[in-house]
């Protein structure tokens, strides 16, 4: 094997305390790595064949190691993954096989752990965490009109919350237990609720805000950090912003509220007028962000099929940025921590993740100002999906690690610093020619998410580090 042609042996320099020299064939690295001490080896510079890849790599810290359980790893160099043998890496960018190479090494992906939560009549258009991260609370949407709410594996309350089909939602935790909803309906519609959970799970009354223009279907929302704002917008291509006052649009369980009644399902036409639209988009807006104060105050982020996303500022009600984007966007999603950047999903299967380029916010201290000056920096640019990207996600609690799925079926796990290729993809659901259309995806914490697709499932993901030679041989 890899590793007996570069026993450790050989790679002694006899106490001479001469660096050691490589072949033709041969390679000197290093190995580094942030991972507690019983998965730390010496920093000795090492000769070992310039063929290895990952799994030879792997094995050849196995046994530095000496682990019993093989255990596989992960390799960067210069902060990317390295994708390829030692070789291939050296001649890309035309090194010398003499030249030293520190190889950091992290724990690998181990093969993702599926859990049916439940099977839904329609579509699950959406799903979303309830509270911070981790959680086991989250809820999805349907295409048939209902919102549920899940605690694990468990439902623990299902509700119609429109006649026509769900296509999205948004959740802004509301205290313990509690959370506002809003979900875009094909009716026109948004459709608000407050949620208690926990010991007794229920929902208040059910409000309904439209735009001026009418009925055509809506196709995302969002509320605002402080819940004061909800933002809707869909195929009128433009954004309409309400506010979000708790008298009229999340009352309460009780209907404490002063003055309020139980609305019923379908009765939306009543509600107060958007507190401003802001036109701009060209073709149908698919996604919506408010910034967080602390990180991009006073701005809302939407993103089109006309291959754009625009900046809004929601103070002055008006447009200060359009970034171009090269394709239609499906989604969006802002990294967690800084340096701030962007990644969108598209219709040709393509995630793509920006640089976000801004000054300091002149009266907030720490925050960026997304404004006129602002701009987006391709990163990189992948084709993790043969068929549309429906939904790309950034783990809250993880900058290195996002979660993307697509209509080809599958979940990709990707990472910033292996910019060419995913770290892992499974399939979840039918397979084969006409695949489950995954349609959404959410995270539940570092090592959990949950997707949901055309076949009405809402599955449950476990992904996490391996540790077992199983693993290390799917890492081959």
């Amino acid at each position: 094997s890899s590793l007996r042609q570069a026993s450790l042996g050989d790679m002694d320099d006899g106490g001479g305390g001469s660096r050691p020299k490589a072949g033709s064939a041969e390679a000197v690295v290093s190995f580094t790595t942030s991972l507690p001490e019983q998965y730390r080896v010496p920093e000795d510079e090492l000769v070992v064949p310039s063929s290895l890849a990952r799994y030879g790599l792997s094995e050849v810290v196995n046994k530095l190691l000496g682990l019993e359980t093989p255990v596989p790893f992960d390799f960067l160099v210069d902060g990317l993954f390295l994708r390829g043998s030692i070789i291939q890496y050296l001649e890309s960018r035309n090194l010398s096989s003499e030249k030293l190479l520190k190889l950091e090494y992290v724990l690998a992906l181990s093969e993702p752990e599926q859990a049916q939560v439940d099977e839904a009549p329609d579509w699950i258009s959406s799903v979303v965490a309830l509270e911070g991260l981790p959680t086991e609370w989250f809820a999805a949407t349907s295409y048939d009109g209902t919102v549920r709410v899940y605690e694990g594996t468990e439902t623990r309350l299902t509700a119609r919350l429109s006649d026509g089909p769900l296509v999205g939602l948004a959740a802004l935790p509301s205290g313990a237990g509690g959370s506002h909803l809003a979900a875009p309906s094909k009716d026109g519609s948004v459709r608000c609720c407050a949620l208690r959970y926990g010991a007794a799970t229920s929902i208040g009354p059910i409000s309904g805000l439209r735009g001026p223009s009418g009925s055509r279907a809506a196709a995302a929302t969002a509320i605002s950090e402080d819940g004061t704002l909800i933002a809707g917008a869909g195929w009128d291509n433009e954004v309409l912003v309400w506010n979000a006052d708790t008298s009229s649009v999340f009352i309460p369980e009780d209907g404490s509220a002063p003055g309020t009644k139980r609305k019923a399902v379908g009765s939306a036409g009543d509600s107060a007028p958007p507190k401003f639209v802001l036109p701009g988009h060209s073709q149908v807006v698919t996604c919506l962000h408010f910034g967080k104060q602390s990180r991009f105050p006073f701005t809302l982020l939407s993103g089109s099929w006309d291959c754009s996303v625009r900046v809004w500022d929601i103070a002055a009600a008006s447009c200060v940025a359009n970034w171009a984007v090269a394709r239609a966007v499906t989604s969006f999603t802002v990294s967690p921590g800084s340096p701030s950047q962007l990644a969108t999903s598209h219709e040709d299967g393509h995630v793509s993740l920006w640089d976000i380029r801004a000054a300091p916010h002149a009266t907030v201290p720490g925050a960026e100002a997304l404004d006129a000056s602002a701009a987006l920096s391709l990163g990189s640019a992948q084709v993790p999906h043969r068929r549309l990207a429906s939904q790309v996600a950034w783990c809250p609690q993880d900058s290195n690690l996002l979660a993307s799925v697509g209509h080809d079926g599958r979940l990709c796990l990707l990472d910033p610093r292996s910019p060419k290729m995913p770290l892992q993809c499974s399939s979840v659901g039918k397979t084969g020619p006409c695949p489950t259309k995954l349609l959404c995806v959410a995270w539940l914490g570092r090592d959990a998410l949950v997707v949901g697709g055309s076949d009405g499932r809402v599955v449950r993901i476990a992904v996490g580090t391996g540790s077992s030679g199983e693993a290390v041989e799917k890492a081959r």
